[in-house]
């Protein structure tokens, strides 16, 4: 399994090496301009309230410098929370020496800022498969960890987001979660100040990247739980431990508080839904078209993922302590992130929002790895669809299939094309993003 993390490492750095982005300055852009922006305007621009916006407007927007939204107020608002931010710093203070020392833009902006923005996401992803893999260690050999880890990393779409959209927050987020999962059991066997200190910092952090994430507080709540009588004991041990619950509660609205400053200092408000006209439609969740669908279907385009679900059943039998927690977490997640107005998240390869919760499912994973672990017909096939992903991920940057538009005739058109198709616009739909906001998008 270490030898599958430093191929991991080698082949994000090959990849990136190989980026045309470099060139473009083109790293920070879209969301990771918004993720990213709280740091140049405080640290460069000394304000927060992006007063300065003006002066500048048409120079920021061509540049992707700042992409902020206006307010009721009339003041300006960044869209994202400031957890990326948090993430990002240290490697922003290093890009800023960096900058100094070899004479770059100390705009935040120039090559070494979009270098040390990029690499942040591979560095997470590795910290964040150091505490799953010691997580995976207390379950299973180093051998299912192996092909667990090489299957899941290499055949979904989460090695493009360690690669080529590194600074998206999706390894950020698998980072954390990793980390949860490790100090929460931990803390669960045996609570402790320390642990209830990382435990409310990693919650916090993992809220401020992306509130809807707070789901994941469901799996500390029930890991371990197999009966009722398992609820009432796990709440029994959260009662005598009141003062340590309390300490993970105080510490998680601490991260969490000064993202109520900002909005309170920019909106006068202290909770502000700064997606402003974004929503989710709950009673219309795209769960057949989230998971199957042509557009960006799940498991159409990471259909390795598959046998996490199957070895979600399985947990029934061999991990019974993981089995609630997971298949729970797993559908009101699903729920949630195909209720979002956008379900198909934008340009992306696949369905991008599944990787936040990429360390349970590799659990899943690794049960079923571990059921057929001498089955050369399942590890022949897991091997194909390692090679389909790459295959799929090639004809993505190639741009023989759409980033936002793809339909079932356009799929089957680009199946395996090495070139982009001729017809490839003619078989496109693209999205009503204005008919999605109102809930009308199908």
């Amino acid at each position: 399994s270490v030898l599958v993390i430093f191929l991991l490492i080698i082949s994000c750095i090959w990849l990136n090496g190989n980026l045309a982005k470099w060139n473009k300055k083109s790293v920070i852009d879209w969301d990771v301009t918004s993720y990213y922006s709280y740091l140049p305007a405080t640290f460069m621009q000394k304000d927060l309230s992006l007063s300065f916006f003006d002066a500048n407007k048409d120079y920021y927007q061509q540049n992707h410098m700042y992409v902020p939204l206006k307010c009721p107020n009339g003041n300006y608002v960044i869209k994202t929370s400031m957890g990326m931010a948090v993430m990002y710093l240290p490697f922003f203070a290093m890009a800023h020496i960096s900058a100094k020392l070899f004479g770059f833009e100390t705009d935040g902006f120039s090559e070494p800022y979009q270098f040390g923005v990029q690499f942040s996401g591979l560095i997470y992803l590795v910290i964040g498969l150091f505490f799953l893999r010691k997580l995976l260690l207390l379950y299973f050999s180093e051998k299912v960890i192996a092909i667990s880890l090489f299957c899941v990393l290499f055949g979904s779409n989460i090695f493009y987001y360690a690669s080529v959209h590194g600074a998206m927050s999706h390894v950020h987020t698998f980072c954390l979660i990793s980390m949860f999962i490790w100090y929460g059991i931990k803390w669960l066997v045996i609570p402790t100040l320390i642990l209830s200190v990382i435990v409310g910092l990693t919650i916090g952090l993992i809220i401020l990247i992306r509130p809807v994430n707070i789901l994941v507080i469901l799996f500390f709540v029930v890991f371990g739980v197999t009966s009722l009588k398992g609820i009432q004991q796990r709440f029994l041990l959260f009662f005598n431990r009141k003062l340590h619950v309390m300490l993970i509660q105080l510490l998680t609205m601490s991260v969490f508080f000064p993202q109520l400053l900002y909005w309170k200092h920019v909106t006068g408000e202290y909770f502000f839904n700064s997606y402003i006209g974004e929503g989710f439609y709950f009673n219309d969740p795209h769960l057949i078209e989230g998971l199957f669908g042509f557009r960006k279907g799940w498991l159409l385009y990471s259909p390795i993922m598959i046998f996490s679900l199957i070895g979600m059943f399985m947990l029934f039998k061999t991990k019974k302590e993981f089995s609630f927690p997971i298949t729970i977490l797993f559908l009101i997640y699903t729920y949630v992130v195909l209720s979002w107005w956008c379900w198909w998240y934008g340009g992306s390869y696949g369905l991008r929002a599944m990787i936040d919760i990429y360390p349970f499912l590799i659990i899943a994973f690794a049960v079923f790895v571990n059921k057929m672990i001498n089955n050369k017909i399942a590890l022949g096939i897991l091997s194909v669809l390692v090679l389909f992903n790459w295959f799929q991920m090639f004809q993505y940057r190639r741009g023989i299939m759409h980033y936002d538009s793809m339909t079932r005739e356009a799929y089957l058109d680009a199946l395996f094309r090495i070139e982009k198709s001729p017809e490839l616009e003619k078989l496109i739909e693209a999205p009503d993003y204005e008919g999605a906001m109102k809930g009308e998008e199908h």
